[in-house]
């Protein structure tokens, strides 16, 4: 009686750990692909399930080791992620709002402050370092007061300059600001002004601030 002999072939642990590890990139990509076409961006999830298929390419038809392949993966990923990162439409800013007279708390890293907003005089010339200047518009000098809620005394500045926006959705960058020397000492109100200029068909303005948080603060300029 004659007998054949197979051979067997033995599957190691290197090509269960391949076979496990493309099946996860295939699950990532495709979730990825998904989540990417729910959120609006039809190319970038079309790149995600462009990769999914790459997976299923041998490694020897591009020409290249399984771990290379791998590496050329995550690689195409990172790429595709930047794409979808920079096609995002930014974040909607959210808005406290609050009118002339009414306090409000800032917060910057551990230190909290209160600001009011006062008041809001329009002015054809200011005064700069003593000489006069003068605009086709107007300048708008925004005054208030700032107290630090603190125990210590602490420097207070805005990490991003306040900004003025009409009811036409205009955005005013600061002109100028002033704010008294020294350290703001705890539960001491100091006084502070912002200079901005607008043009003289500016109107419905809101005086903007924005702290550590993801919600700015609005200040309806217009006298009650």
């Amino acid at each position: 009686m004659n007998s054949e002999n197979k051979e067997v072939k033995e599957i190691g642990l290197k090509t269960i750990f391949t076979y496990i590890l493309g099946f996860l990139f295939l699950i990532f990509f495709i979730t990825s692909g998904i989540i990417t076409i729910k959120a609006g961006q039809l190319v970038v999830g079309v790149l995600y399930f462009l990769l999914s298929i790459l997976v299923f390419v041998p490694h020897h038809l591009l020409r290249i080791t399984q771990s290379l392949k791998f590496v050329l993966l995550i690689i195409l990923f990172v790429v595709v992620a930047g794409i979808s990162g920079s096609g995002k439409p930014p974040a909607e800013q959210k808005y406290e709002y609050f009118g002339l007279g009414k306090t409000f708390n800032l917060t910057f890293g551990k230190n909290t402050f209160s600001m009011v907003v006062r008041e809001a005089k329009h002015d054809a010339k200011i005064s700069v370092s003593g000489k006069e200047v003068t605009t086709s518009g107007y300048f708008i000098i925004v005054t208030g007061d700032i107290v630090n809620l603190g125990s210590e005394p602490i420097d207070f500045k805005f990490e991003k300059d306040p900004e003025l926006k009409d009811n036409q959705d205009r955005h005013y960058t600061l002109y100028g600001a002033g704010l008294a020397v020294g350290k703001l000492q705890p539960s001491v109100a100091k006084e502070v002004s912002y200079v901005f200029e607008i043009p003289k068909d500016a109107s419905g303005l809101n005086f903007i601030v924005k702290d550590k948080t993801d919600v700015a603060k609005s200040i309806d300029l217009k006298r009650e």
